[in-house]
């Protein structure tokens, strides 16, 4: 054999030993098999950025990736990929309120397939809550009122109203810039205010920019009796303090009266209205688009809604939801947009509410199980203005009912808890006042 014939048959050969070593070394490929991560060989991939997830061509937004890996399975298996709730709530941090907002518009309606179910006696329960008259700008309003930062306040309205007022300590540390004014009065005009004399006058109205269901507390008191007359706003306050009829005593008490009906503003800005009506309670556990069932003005009471939720001791709570600090998740409650209670999300004046975004079928407001609150009505930590903390299980086929706060924690490894970044006003009732308050 020639010396070219030898080099010819060695570049013939070295193609099929080269395929033999690669066929040696390279595992089969299978994309529903499980990848063998202890092989050396089997180790290179572009799922990772340093120990940072990659998905696409960009580092993964937090959840972003589980996302990714439940589709691509469901891709693989033959599937139509499916966006459920739990991976909405987990996709980006930074768009959480409206993904939650998503949650809730479509716990309604989507078809839920998680397994066991919840089904506690009495989710929904309507509860009749006294309304208390007030005025702005001339023209009437309707409030409820459910705490107080002062026991003796407290106590005082609950007798006005005839109604459980809860002592709330945390609402006096609400900031200044999550509240509106509202102005009693000690003397002058003899009336049906909760001081025996004129209506109290509030600064806003739902709608305002500068609405606030959280009223410090102002006493205003005439300089002569005898010449006083019914304020109907607070330009009217503020010309009476001018012209040195009235005098004006702040105080540090801070008062949860949501506004449930009002008569528009002057301007014309804002028109007449009232929190949107629902037509019937739902047994089944929906929270529906609205909060209340009725607003009747002749009677001077308000049927809301009550949902049963869970103590930090795992003990039964009812509690309605009047608004929320970001527009999305007013929309979707069919409750009022305030603004001005965002400011209470950083400060004591505000306490978690564990809501759950998957996991076990049941009534709370993501068509999950009920939420578990970090405080109850009577603590010292208790507040209405919730910061909403959304609980979603790793693995939703391992999820079991959390009762309580020591639940929570023990099961913490198994769960991922992220800050919704809004506040919703849900002040807590006993089971026994929702029970002697229902219709």
């Amino acid at each position: 054999m020639t010396y070219k014939t030898r080099s010819l048959a060695v570049l013939l050969i070295l193609p099929l030993l080269s395929m033999s070593a690669i066929t040696g070394f390279v595992p089969s490929v299978n994309a529903l098999t499980q990848r063998d991560l202890s092989m050396l060989n089997d180790q290179p991939l572009t799922a990772t950025f340093g120990n940072t997830p990659v998905c696409g061509d960009h580092i993964c937004n937090r959840g972003e990736y589980t996302m990714m890996q439940i589709e691509l399975g469901q891709a693989q298996k033959g599937k139509t990929p499916t966006m459920t709730m739990p991976e909405q709530m987990m996709a980006q941090n930074s768009s959480m309120s409206n993904t939650m907002t998503n949650s809730m518009s479509n716990s309604m309606t989507m078809q839920q397939d998680q397994g066991m179910t919840l089904k506690l006696s009495n989710a929904n329960l309507p509860i009749v809550i006294p309304l208390v008259k007030g005025l702005f700008e001339g023209q009437d309003v309707f409030y409820v009122t459910t705490e107080a930062s002062d026991s003796t306040i407290a106590s005082a309205l609950a007798n006005f109203t005839n109604f459980p007022v809860t002592f709330a300590p945390a609402l006096e540390k609400a900031p200044a810039t999550s509240l509106a004014n509202i102005y009693a009065f000690k003397n002058g005009i003899r009336g049906g205010g909760v001081l025996g004399f004129q209506p109290n006058v509030v600064d806003s109205i739902p709608g305002q920019t500068n609405y606030s269901p959280l009223w410090k507390v102002n006493l205003v008191q005439w300089n002569d009796p005898t010449n006083a007359t019914v304020l109907g706003s607070e330009n009217d306050i503020m010309n009476a303090f001018n012209a040195g009829k009235i005098t004006i005593m702040p105080t540090t008490i801070v008062v949860n009266c949501p506004i449930v009906q009002w008569g528009g503003s002057l301007d014309g800005t804002i028109p007449a209205g009232h929190m949107k009506l629902r037509d019937s309670i739902s047994e089944s556990g929906s929270y529906g688009s609205a909060q209340v069932l009725n607003i009747d003005t002749d009677k001077m009471q308000v049927t809301f809604v009550a949902h049963r939720g869970f103590a930090p001791d795992g003990s039964t709570i009812y509690y309605i939801a009047t608004d929320a600090s970001q527009k999305g998740p007013a929309d979707a409650l069919g409750i009022v947009f305030a603004n001005k209670t965002q400011n209470t999300i950083s400060t004591s004046s505000a306490a978690d509410l564990y809501q759950f975004s998957n996991g076990i079928v049941g009534s709370g407001p993501l068509g999950f199980q009920s939420g578990v609150a970090s405080a109850k009505e009577g603590d010292q930590y208790y507040s209405p203005m919730w910061r909403i903390q959304v609980v979603t299980w790793k693995d939703p086929t391992m999820a079991t009912v959390l009762e309580n706060t020591h639940d929570l924690t023990s099961k913490s490894d198994m769960t991922d808890t992220m800050v919704a970044g809004f506040v919703v006003n849900c002040p807590f009732f006993s089971v026994d006042t929702v029970y002697s308050h229902s219709k």
